[in-house]
Protein backbone atom coordinates (compact mmCIF):
# COMPACT_ATOMS: atom_id res chain seq x y z
CA UNK A 1 0.00 0.00 0.00
CA UNK A 2 1.30 2.99 -0.86
CA UNK A 3 1.38 6.27 1.58
CA UNK A 4 0.72 9.16 0.45
CA UNK A 5 3.63 12.10 0.87
CA UNK A 6 0.93 14.72 1.68
CA UNK A 7 1.10 13.09 5.55
CA UNK A 8 5.30 13.08 5.47
CA UNK A 9 5.57 16.40 4.39
CA UNK A 10 3.18 17.86 7.51
CA UNK A 11 4.84 15.81 9.67
CA UNK A 12 8.38 16.96 8.68
CA UNK A 13 7.16 20.49 8.85
CA UNK A 14 5.40 19.95 11.79
CA UNK A 15 8.80 17.94 13.72
CA UNK A 16 10.55 21.25 11.96
CA UNK A 17 8.73 23.89 13.74
CA UNK A 18 8.54 22.10 17.19
CA UNK A 19 12.32 21.47 16.95
CA UNK A 20 12.88 25.36 15.79
CA UNK A 21 10.40 26.46 17.98
CA UNK A 22 12.34 25.18 21.16
CA UNK A 23 15.57 27.19 20.36
CA UNK A 24 16.04 30.61 21.78
CA UNK A 25 13.74 32.96 19.74
CA UNK A 26 16.36 35.43 18.62
CA UNK A 27 15.44 37.87 15.77
CA UNK A 28 17.09 36.73 12.45
CA UNK A 29 20.10 39.45 11.52
CA UNK A 30 20.03 41.74 8.93
CA UNK A 31 21.47 40.13 5.88
CA UNK A 32 21.41 43.56 3.68
CA UNK A 33 22.61 45.76 6.65
CA UNK A 34 26.10 44.30 5.78
CA UNK A 35 28.23 46.33 3.82
CA UNK A 36 29.98 44.67 0.37
CA UNK A 37 33.07 45.52 1.50
CA UNK A 38 32.92 43.08 4.52
CA UNK A 39 31.47 40.48 2.62
CA UNK A 40 34.85 40.74 0.15
CA UNK A 41 37.21 40.37 3.48
CA UNK A 42 35.59 36.97 4.54
CA UNK A 43 37.41 34.01 4.57
CA UNK A 44 35.67 31.12 2.88
CA UNK A 45 35.03 29.33 5.91
CA UNK A 46 33.22 32.59 7.37
CA UNK A 47 31.31 32.93 4.32
CA UNK A 48 30.36 29.41 4.25
CA UNK A 49 28.96 29.99 7.99
CA UNK A 50 27.30 33.28 7.04
CA UNK A 51 25.56 31.42 3.91
CA UNK A 52 24.57 28.80 6.39
CA UNK A 53 23.15 30.73 8.74
CA UNK A 54 21.40 33.03 6.53
CA UNK A 55 19.88 30.36 4.75
CA UNK A 56 19.26 28.28 8.54
CA UNK A 57 17.37 31.96 9.72
CA UNK A 58 15.36 32.08 6.12
CA UNK A 59 14.11 28.48 6.99
CA UNK A 60 13.47 29.46 10.69
CA UNK A 61 10.78 31.58 8.64
CA UNK A 62 9.56 29.61 5.90
CA UNK A 63 8.71 26.56 9.21
CA UNK A 64 7.13 29.71 11.10
CA UNK A 65 5.39 30.82 8.05
CA UNK A 66 4.04 27.46 7.68
CA UNK A 67 3.15 26.56 10.68
CA UNK A 68 0.42 29.63 10.20
CA UNK A 69 -0.91 28.01 7.27
CA UNK A 70 -1.33 24.99 8.26
CA UNK A 71 -2.97 26.05 11.65
CA UNK A 72 -5.46 27.92 9.27
CA UNK A 73 -6.56 24.95 7.41
CA UNK A 74 -8.92 22.51 8.53
CA UNK A 75 -8.80 19.22 9.23
CA UNK A 76 -9.83 17.39 5.70
CA UNK A 77 -8.04 19.79 3.20
CA UNK A 78 -4.68 21.64 3.05
CA UNK A 79 -3.74 23.85 0.45
CA UNK A 80 -1.38 24.13 -2.79
CA UNK A 81 0.69 26.47 -0.87
CA UNK A 82 1.03 24.77 2.10
CA UNK A 83 2.54 21.61 -0.31
CA UNK A 84 4.28 24.03 -2.17
CA UNK A 85 5.71 25.44 1.05
CA UNK A 86 6.78 22.03 2.70
CA UNK A 87 8.48 21.29 -0.57
CA UNK A 88 10.27 24.40 -0.23
CA UNK A 89 11.46 23.62 3.43
CA UNK A 90 12.62 20.36 2.50
CA UNK A 91 14.74 21.48 -0.13
CA UNK A 92 16.67 24.28 1.48
CA UNK A 93 17.01 21.48 4.58
CA UNK A 94 18.84 19.08 2.44
CA UNK A 95 21.01 21.87 1.14
CA UNK A 96 21.73 22.80 4.40
CA UNK A 97 22.56 19.28 5.51
CA UNK A 98 24.62 18.68 2.93
CA UNK A 99 26.35 21.92 3.08
CA UNK A 100 26.73 21.45 6.53
CA UNK A 101 28.46 17.69 6.03
CA UNK A 102 31.47 19.28 3.56
CA UNK A 103 32.75 21.21 6.40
Amino acid sequence: MRVSTLPKLALAAWLTTTALAQQPQTPPPDQKAAPAADQKQMTPAEKRKADLQADTDRLYKLTQELKVEVEKSNKDTLSISVIKKAQEIERLAKSIKERSKQQ
